[in-house]
């Protein structure tokens, strides 16, 4: 569903500089060297590595079976990208098979179930707190409402008419999933100053980035743009992507 100008390094590699990611490769690599932690929720994480440090995004590799969190230390949004995941919470439950999507919030309580094989790429916001909410599934077809466009500085070209649905949304913004779309646009890259989860769910987008290089995503495949990465963006065509943002600092 991709293709690439030059061959990505090792998503863990520990010299790798921050840029973007093939999240479903990355969550490839993660069940191939998963160790015997696959029953547990909690336990079952490969943790993403930028410059050798520890990155908020990790995979959850889990082989058919079934557990239950009494409570979860922090918000996280987790996306399916092989298999099934079933959720159930006191609200109700939730099937996530690949490519579904929902936020988990600080401090519930669930059960849940999970074919053989399945992965998710998860983004754990560090600094939540507990807030009773329940379950929140990242909504398909959401109410779009017009959003802000990219900084004239930025651009290469005319600028695209944006729209946005937030889902979850805590602490300003520093953690904020939901859905967006835009027109056909180009853009330079630019210093993230946050990690961003992104689903490509219609269209195709060419990623760049400061040291030459450049990647195509298209529907279904699902993308990181890391902090302290310069991320140009090419499309040219409508594009629709479910989001993960978590700002740092």
């Amino acid at each position: 569903m991709d293709t690439q100008t030059q061959s990505p390094e090792a998503p863990n590699a520990a010299t790798r500089a921050p840029s973007f990611l093939d999240l479903r490769a990355f969550g490839a690599q993660a069940a191939a060297t998963a160790g015997p932690a696959r029953g547990d929720f909690l336990a079952s994480r490969t943790v993403l590595l930028s410059s050798g440090a520890p990155s908020p995004v990790s995979a959850l590799t889990l082989d058919a079976g079934e557990g239950r969190v009494d409570a979860l230390p922090n918000d996280e949004f987790l996306i399916v990208v092989a298999g099934a995941l079933r959720l159930s919470d006191a609200a109700g439950a939730h099937v996530l098979a690949d490519g579904d999507a929902a936020v988990i919030p600080h401090g519930a309580a669930f059960a849940w179930s999970a074919d053989a094989g399945t992965v998710a790429i998860v983004m754990t916001y560090a600094d939540s707190q507990p807030s009773g909410a329940a379950i929140t599934p990242i909504t398909k077809n959401p109410p779009l409402e017009p959003s802000a466009k990219p900084a004239a500085d930025i651009l290469i070209g005319p600028a695209p008419d944006c729209r946005n649905f937030n889902d979850y949304r805590v602490d300003d913004g520093k953690f904020v999933c939901g859905t967006w779309d835009s027109t056909p646009y180009h853009r330079h890259g630019f210093l993230y100053g946050h990690h961003e989860i992104m689903h490509i769910l219609t269209g195709s987008v060419t990623f760049s980035d400061e040291n030459g290089r450049a990647q195509s995503f298209a529907t279904g495949d699902v993308v990181l743009a890391e902090r302290g990465s310069h991320c140009g963006w090419e499309s040219r065509e409508h594009v629709a992507k479910a989001f993960a943002i978590y700002r740092l600092g």
